[in-house]
């Protein structure tokens, strides 16, 4: 299986405008794309069920014909971790079930996953040790900010620590100007010991166009060589 896991330094710091950037950048250069964020947390709730705005931002924005329901299997109410979420609202999450069904995907995978690379899934299971049963290399999402060296060395260092192979960093703006953005850039460089696959711009809006000339800060020699 040909692909990458997605994950991040924190919440909310940009993993599925990453997700989706990927995920047209490759489709442009003509690979067939498999998108997925098995675990979604703060659904919302429908009279048909539970919808998970990231999956279904994901599906709408690549295009894919794939049902709601393979893309995001795992969907709970409470905006918290997965294994709090799914102990308040009863419910167990079924590990082998999650990794079997991101296992043998057509084409290249986009596998998203939620929160920070500690964020526990079970009992003694964490996003970290899904990816590495997964078996993907990973792309950490930091935020270009103020705090990122630390935050980013120090998801490095637990991805290392869980054997996980790292393919690189992608930066993403979260506001049009920072005063750390420039050294922050220099000093993962410097220290992290992976390469910085893209520096993403701040993005006013976010649609397929803008994604593609994000796109454009993309080193795609780096995820080519992955594939």
């Amino acid at each position: 299986m040909r692909g990458f896991f997605i994950t991040g330094t924190d919440t909310g710091i940009g993993k599925t405008i990453v997700s989706a950037m990927l995920a047209i950048h490759l489709k442009e250069k003509g690979y067939d794309v498999t998108v997925r964020k098995p675990i979604e947390t703060g659904c919302s709730c429908v009279d048909k069920g539970l919808v998970p705005h990231d999956g279904l931002f994901l599906k709408t924005i690549t295009g894919s014909g794939e049902d709601l329901d393979i893309i995001t299997p795992l969907r709970l109410v409470h905006p918290l971790a997965p294994l709090v979420a799914a102990e308040l609202e009863g419910t167990a999450i079924d590990i082998n079930e999650i990794v079997t069904s991101l296992k043998n995907i057509s084409g290249v995978a986009i596998i998203e996953g939620v929160g920070g690379v500690l964020v526990p899934l079970a009992k003694n299971f964490f996003i970290s040790d899904l990816i590495k049963e997964v078996g993907l290399p990973a792309i950490l999402v930091s935020s270009n900010r103020l705090g990122t060296i630390n935050h980013t060395l120090l998801s490095l260092e637990h991805l290392k620590h869980k054997g996980v192979t790292v393919a690189g960093i992608i930066f993403n703006s979260a506001c049009d100007y920072d005063i750390s953005a420039h050294s922050n850039i220099e000093q993962i460089r410097r220290f992290a010991g992976v390469p910085v696959i893209a520096a993403m711009p701040f993005l006013g809006a976010i649609d397929y166009n803008s994604l593609v000339d994000a796109a454009k800060t993309v080193d795609y020699a780096i995820i080519r060589s992955f594939l």
